[in-house]
C-alpha cells in the first residue's frame, strides 16, 4: 500500500446506472480431500460428508493418509484456469482442521466464507487481514488504483449527476446506490469546484459531499468489490476527499514556499483565493458543508493584506483566518496535490 489507508454502507439497494457491472467469472474450482486422525468417531466421516453438502466444494471426498500428508492448499493452473486441492484434518474432536482456520461440525458459514476467500486469492488471502471496508490490503491498493483516472474535462457550474456520471463512465469499477442518494444525484446542484485534471476518486467524493452523499468500496458476496454511494449518516467510514502526502510539503507543492510581493484591500475572499491559485497552478477544494453550516461565504468576505513581501502559503493562511478558514496540503490517488480549505471551528 502506497499511503496510510485507515481513512474513512441502507436501505434495498438499486443499480446506478452509471457503469455496467462486469460479468462475473466463474468460480475457481476447489476439491477438499480430508484425512481422518486415529480416534474420530465411527459414524464421523459420514456425518462430516453430510454437512459439507451444504458448502459449494467442488468435490468433497475422504481417503487414507498418505505418507507427507500435511493440512495445505494445493494450487494448480494459473491464471484463467486456476484450482485449488485442498487437503483438510478430521480430527479425534470431530473437528475439521483447514489451513487457517478449524470448524465444528455445522458451522456451515463459517466454512462458506473460508471456501469464498479460497477462491478469492488461494492461501495468500487465508493470511491477509482485513482492514477499512472489510477490504484486505491488496483489495484497498487496487481500489485506489482503479480511481487514479484523472478527470478529462470542466467540472465547475455543470450538473452534479452530469459530472458525476461522466466520471463513473471512465472507471472499471461498478456502482451501486440507494434510492434516497440516487434522488440527491438527480437533483438540480451544481458542482461548486473545478475538479478537471484531479484523479477519480477525489473528484467523485468532492462532488458527492455537497449532497450529503458519500462513497465506499463495498465487497459482494461472489467476491466483487463496487463502489456504495449513500446518505452521510448511513456510512460508518467513506472514502475521502484525499490523502495525505508522504512526504515533506516541500517536496509535493513547493509553489507554496515561494515568494510574492502582494498588497491586497478589502477584496472578496474568493477573487482573491482565485488570483492566488492560477497562478500557483494547485487545486483549491472547499468543504462547502462546513463553510455552509458556519454560514461562511468566502464571495460575501472581504480580506486585506498589507503590503510586503510574503510567501503563497503565508498569505493563503492570513486571508483565509480572516474568515475563520484553514487549508490543508492533501494529495489526491495519482499524488497530485490540491489544497483543502474547511472551516477553523468544528
Amino acid at each position: 500500500m502506497t499511503r496510510a489507508m485507515c481513512f474513512l454502507w441502507g436501505s434495498v439497494t438499486v443499480a446506478l446506472s452509471l457503469l455496467a457491472a462486469p460479468h462475473a467469472e466463474s468460480a475457481e474450482r476447489v476439491d477438499l480431500e480430508l484425512i481422518t486422525e486415529p480416534g474420530l468417531p465411527v459414524n464421523g466421516a459420514q456425518r462430516w460428508l453430510a454437512s459439507l453438502k451444504d458448502v459449494p466444494f467442488s468435490s468433497v471426498r475422504i481417503r487414507s493418509a498418505n505418507p507427507g500428508d500435511q493440512v495445505e492448499v494445493r494450487q494448480r493452473g494459473g491464471a484463467g484456469s486456476r484450482s485449488y486441492q485442498v487437503i483438510g484434518l478430521l480430527t479425534e474432536r470431530n473437528t475439521l482442521t483447514l489451513p487457517g482456520g478449524e470448524f465444528r461440525m455445522g458451522d456451515t458459514a463459517g466454512l462458506r466464507a473460508w471456501l469464498a476467500k479460497i477462491r478469492e486469492g488461494g492461501e495468500t488471502r487465508l493470511q491477509e487481514t482485513e482492514g477499512p471496508f472489510g477490504l484486505t490490503p491488496t483489495q484497498l491498493v487496487k481500489v485506489h488504483d482503479a480511481l487514479r483516472v484523472p478527470v478529462a474535462f470542466s467540472t465547475q457550474g455543470q450538473p452534479s449527476f452530469d459530472v458525476l456520471k461522466r466520471i463513473a463512465g471512465g472507471l472499471s469499477l461498478s456502482f451501486l446506490a440507494d434510492a434516497e442518494a440516487r434522488q440527491k444525484m438527480a437533483g438540480p446542484e451544481t458542482v461548486a469546484d473545478e475538479l478537471q485534471g484531479l484523479s477519480a476518486g477525489t473528484a467523485l467524493v468532492a462532488a458527492l459531499r455537497p449532497l450529503g452523499l458519500v462513497m465506499a468500496p463495498q465487497k459482494q458476496a461472489d467476491g466483487a468489490i463496487k463502489l456504495w454511494i449513500t446518505d452521510v449518516r448511513r456510512a460508518a467510514e467513506s472514502w475521502p476527499v484525499g490523502w495525505p502526502s508522504q512526504k515533506s510539503p516541500r517536496e509535493t507543492a513547493p509553489q507554496l514556499l515561494e515568494f510574492l510581493t502582494v498588497e491586497i484591500e478589502k477584496t472578496p475572499l474568493a477573487s482573491a483565493l482565485n488570483a492566488i491559485r492560477t497562478r500557483l497552478d494547485l487545486p483549491l477544494l472547499f468543504d462547502h458543508n462546513s463553510l455552509a453550516r458556519h454560514q461562511i461565504d468566502p464571495a460575501r468576505v472581504n480580506v486585506s493584506l498589507p503590503a510586503g513581501r510574503t510567501y503563497y502559503q503565508g498569505a493563503l493562511d492570513r486571508l483565509l483566518n480572516q474568515a475563520q478558514l484553514k487549508s490543508e496540503l492533501r494529495v489526491d490517488e495519482a499524488e497530485k496535490p490540491f489544497l483543502w480549505i474547511s472551516t477553523l471551528k468544528k
